[in-house]
């Protein structure tokens, strides 16, 4: 059979069906290209005709399968590894706590409220953290840090580095209270700091941050602002002590024999309580 081609505007020909099969094979001709031959009442598509429909089909199948053998041969890339910052989120976020506990305490001290009431109460402790979480969810709102996280280089955003809204923030500060930090009830901190790490280390950031798909943006921190971290958690702590080391020291002696067997630790002790605050009689409500 003889086939008749228009290609770029050009008629050419006439061809046997051979050679169309060959010029499709070999990419030379597309199935839009117009063709005609004797029986045809008018130039046809050539991926129209059933002549030569099949040849098309194994031009694509050949094709896919030289995508294929392509995307098979190519080395695989290697996917970067996200960084956690592990130690400074820890030390951002205990810094923060440590320096919220110590306020509280204080406030309370100043107040003339029952601190060894409070003290001796578990609940306590979890109790006053619920304040903390509206707080640091505003602070991540409006500037994507806590003052910790600020000292450390430490952003968190949204996957696209947008500040989250507050509804976002809070739900993010509740799931670290809770599965981060056990909302520092008992041993529950340790086991919550654990699996924290080993979730960090395997999904690349922890749990709460990835169900909400946030991420850390860092910085290097300068070394004065590491200093800074380091001096305000270890003041705030030893703050904490002062308040609540003459009430700890109180039931110590009453309740156990602690400095009868160990007198060492009675000497130490004599020579610190010049750092406790002195006891306060609780105000009546």
């Amino acid at each position: 059979m003889e086939i008749w081609l228009i290609v770029g505007g050009k008629r050419s020909g006439p061809y046997p069906d051979y050679e169309i099969r060959s010029r499709i094979e070999h990419g030379q001709v597309d199935e839009d290209e117009k063709v005609w031959h004797e029986g045809l009442a008018e130039w046809t598509r050539l991926g129209d005709l059933d002549l030569f429909r099949h040849s098309f089909q194994k031009t694509e199948e050949s094709e896919e399968q030289i995508v294929s053998s392509e995307i098979l041969l190519q080395k695989p890339v290697p996917i970067k590894k996200q960084k956690t910052y592990f130690m400074r989120r820890f030390w951002a976020r205990w810094m923060d706590i440590s320096a919220y506990v110590c306020l509280v305490w204080l406030a309370m001290y100043v107040s003339g409220r029952d601190i060894a009431a409070a003290n001796a109460n578990p609940w306590f402790l979890p109790a006053i953290l619920l304040p903390w979480i509206p707080i640091e969810a505003w602070c991540i709102k409006k500037f994507g840090a806590t003052p910790g996280k600020w000292l450390l280089g430490l952003r968190v955003t949204r996957e696209d580095q947008a500040l989250m809204t507050f509804i976002q923030a809070i739900s993010r500060s509740f799931r670290v209270m809770a599965t981060g930090i056990g909302f520092c009830w008992g041993i529950l901190p340790i086991l919550c700091q654990a699996l924290s790490l080993v979730l960090t280390l395997t999904m690349g950031r922890p749990l709460w941050d990835h169900f909400g798909k946030h991420q850390i943006i860092a910085s290097r921190p300068k070394v004065f602002r590491i200093l800074a971290v380091v001096l305000i958690f270890f003041l705030t702590l030893q703050l904490q002590m002062a308040v609540l080391g003459p009430h700890q020291v109180k039931i110590l002696k009453e309740q156990t024999t602690f400095f009868e067997d160990f007198p060492s630790w009675a000497e130490a002790l004599e020579k610190n309580e010049r750092w406790y605050f002195p006891i306060k009689k609780a105000t009546e409500n």
